[in-house]
C-alpha cells in the first residue's frame, strides 16, 4: 500500500505535536531540474521517464580525483529551525562520475537514514530511504576540492522515498512515493531530513585517495555524504 505524508501528519497530530513550518531540504523538485550557469535550480519538464544511465542531459567536466564509482559510507547532518535533531545513515548508495561529468546516483542498495528531532517538547523518530536513480552531468574545477555544480537537466523522474516513523507512533508515512509528491505533502514529519534533491546538486566536494565528501554550500543544512572508492 502506497501512503503519503498526510497519514503520518495525522498520526503525529494525535499526540499534539505541531509540525507546521517544517519543510524538506533543497527546494521544490519536479521530475527533472535544470541547472543554470549560477548553479541555482528551477523546475522543468522531465527529459526522461527512465532511470537508465542515459537519463538527464548536459555536458560538463570533472576533476580527475572524482572520476570513478563511489559507495556511500554514510550521510550525516543536523536539523535546525522549527526542530532540533540529527540524521545519519544512507550507506550503500552508489555514485558514478566520468571524466566528461556524466553522473549517476543509484539508490538501489541504500541503507535507511535514521532521524530524530524534538518539536514542542516532544520527540519524533524514524527512518527514510530513497529508491531509483538520478542522472545528469556535473562541472567542477580540476582541483581536489571545490564546488560541484549540475549542468543541463538533472533527471529525478524515478526517484522515490520511503519513510517509517517509530515515535510518537509507528506508521509507514510514505511507501516508494515520488519525491515530487512527497515534497508537496510529506516533508514535515521528517523535520526536513529528506532532501528533495539528494547528492546530485550544487555541493562542496573534497576528494583524496579513496575518500570523497560532498557537503552543502556555505549556509546549507542538507547533510554531508561520505563515499569510498568502489
Amino acid at each position: 500500500m502506497r501512503t503519503t505524508g498526510k497519514v503520518a501528519t495525522a498520526a503525529v497530530a494525535v499526540f499534539g505535536i505541531g509540525l507546521a513550518g517544517c519543510s524538506g531540504n533543497g527546494g521544490t523538485p519536479g521530475s527533472s531540474i535544470s541547472a543554470g550557469a549560477s548553479g541555482s535550480t528551477s523546475t522543468a519538464p522531465s527529459s526522461s521517464a527512465s532511470g537508465s544511465s542515459g537519463g538527464g542531459s548536459g555536458t560538463g567536466s570533472a576533476a580527475s580525483c572524482l572520476v570513478g564509482t563511489w559507495k556511500a559510507g554514510n550521510l550525516t547532518g543536523k536539523l535546525s529551525g522549527p526542530v532540533d535533531g540529527t540524521f545519519q545513515g544512507g550507506g550503500g548508495t552508489l555514485l558514478t562520475i566520468d571524466s566528461a561529468g556524466k553522473t549517476q546516483v543509484d539508490f538501489g542498495s541504500m541503507q535507511p537514514v535514521t532521524f530524530t528531532f524534538s518539536v514542542s517538547g516532544n520527540d519524533v523518530k524514524g527512518s527514510f530511504s530513497y529508491g531509483g536513480k538520478v542522472n545528469g552531468a556535473v562541472k567542477t574545477p580540476t582541483t581536489p576540492s571545490g564546488t560541484l555544480e549540475p549542468t543541463g537537466t538533472v533527471d529525478f523522474s524515478t526517484l522515490t522515498v520511503t519513510v517509517d516513523l517509530t515515535a510518537p507512533a509507528s506508521v509507514r508515512a510514505a511507501d516508494k512515493v515520488a519525491i515530487s509528491e512527497f515534497a508537496d505533502s510529506g516533508s514535515a514529519e521528517t523535520g526536513g531530513a529528506v532532501d528533495a534533491q539528494p547528492v546530485l546538486k550544487k555541493s562542496r566536494y573534497e576528494c583524496g585517495g579513496n575518500t570523497l565528501k560532498l557537503s552543502p554550500p556555505q549556509g546549507g543544512d542538507t547533510g554531508t555524504w561520505t563515499f569510498t572508492k568502489s
